[in-house]
């Protein structure tokens, strides 16, 4: 190892995933606002590492979607699996934070336990939406679960797990709270975002069947306009050069800054499946999911998956807030149909934005990177 941990309380991150690295941001924050002194490293992204935490692998590097993906990558996860167990032995933290990245993570919370080190998962793996047997390897090797999804403390607590409610880490984030447009100018000229997802993966999948979509919904209105997002997307090239093919179809932008602003901007989404979908729930932005994967992770999915809906919003309602369009059902012609259906009845429309809201009511409230850091600091024994 070329780095080196200086000397203080020493609390250790695994944050496998670039989805989880900005609530890993969050959290490291907090920690060195609550404890100045401590030394926070492992493996994280580039958003935890601008607040000072020391990275010896990078999430960017352990990033992969899929069953294909990982099993392409394997001798990727096993190497750094190598290095989390070496810091591990070498520097014997204080506290292990685990945030999401399950099959990694429950592996190295084991490791971590036996040498009698604290573990403290935040963003718990989803046993409510597939392999529910991981209950067992959670209560075993974990002190405590920070959950982030209001029905999760049920289970947990029927299991015998410690763990709390900290609400969900988009509560920190500056979401701005969609202003709705008056519905006649929506009707007749609705600005519509696309959202083909960030990894390079799903970018090559949705892309084009997103263009293609806009090009069938923009006969159905007077003057609409699309906006399409390359924030944190790896795959700009691709996509400026796909975009403008279609610039003679239709009337589309490419949004190079945050997201969020075409949160502020869309009257409508049309999103990939993933994190984003619940920040535009919070936001309040009405919209649909689409999502395409390999032909293999799909089956295997369709297997595994116990939940009716792959969107938190619906997750968390208890009902389909966001309509799905998954897999053979995301086609041009079925986007296009939904995209009217909402943009073209206005108590549809309404009814999506109350039930937006509703969902983020039961989120929680602001604080939970503090909340989390608070028992992390109390575990590790300040």
């Amino acid at each position: 190892m070329s780095k080196s941990i200086k000397s203080g309380k020493k609390i250790m991150i695994v944050c496998g995933e670039s989805s989880g690295d900005l609530h890993g941001a969050y959290l490291v924050k907090e920690l060195f606002l609550q404890s100045p002194k401590s030394s926070i490293f492992g493996i994280g992204g580039k958003n935890m590492r601008r607040e000072g935490f020391s990275a010896f692998l990078k999430s960017e590097d352990l990033s992969f979607m899929g069953i294909t993906d990982v099993i392409a990558n394997y001798g990727v996860i096993s190497e750094a699996k190598k290095t989390a167990e070496f810091l591990i032995r070498e520097e014997k933290p204080e506290l292990l934070i685990l945030i999401d990245y399950p099959g990694f993570n429950l592996r190295l919370a084991e490791y971590a336990k036996k040498r009698k080190i604290k573990v403290l998962y935040y963003i718990s793996p989803k046993i409510w939406a597939w392999n529910m047997k991981r209950i067992k390897k959670i209560k075993e090797n974990t002190d405590h679960v920070a959950l982030i999804l209001p029905f999760e403390k049920e289970i947990y607590n029927s299991n015998g797990i410690d763990s709390t409610f900290v609400g969900n880490p988009l509560l920190d984030y500056e979401i701005p709270e969609k202003k709705i447009r008056d519905f006649q100018k929506i009707k007749e000229s609705p600005v519509i975002g696309l959202l083909p997802g960030s990894r390079p993966g799903e970018v090559k999948r949705h892309l084009e069947l997103l263009l293609e979509s806009a090009v069938l919904t923009s006969k159905e209105f007077r003057k609409p306009q699309f906006i399409i997002s390359s924030a944190c997307m790896e795959e700009k090239e691709l996509l400026s050069s796909k975009v403008h093919e279609y610039r003679d179809l239709i009337n589309i932008k490419i949004e190079n800054n945050s997201v969020y602003n075409i949160f502020e901007k869309a009257d409508f989404l049309v999103a990939a499946s993933g994190t984003v979908t619940l920040e535009a729930a919070v936001s309040g932005v009405p919209m649909i999911i689409i999502y395409r994967v390999s032909p293999i992770t799909y089956f295997a999915g369709r297997m595994l998956v116990k939940t009716p809906f792959i969107g938190l919003a619906s997750i968390i309602a208890g009902k389909e807030v966001i309509p799905e369009l998954i897999q053979g059902d995301a086609a041009p012609e079925k986007i296009k149909d939904h995209v009217l259906y909402h943009l073209k009845n206005e108590e549809v429309y309404n009814k999506m934005i109350k039930d937006l809201r509703d969902v983020k009511h039961k989120l929680g409230e602001k604080g939970v990177a503090k909340r989390t850091a608070e028992l992390a600091i109390k575990l590790a024994g300040n």
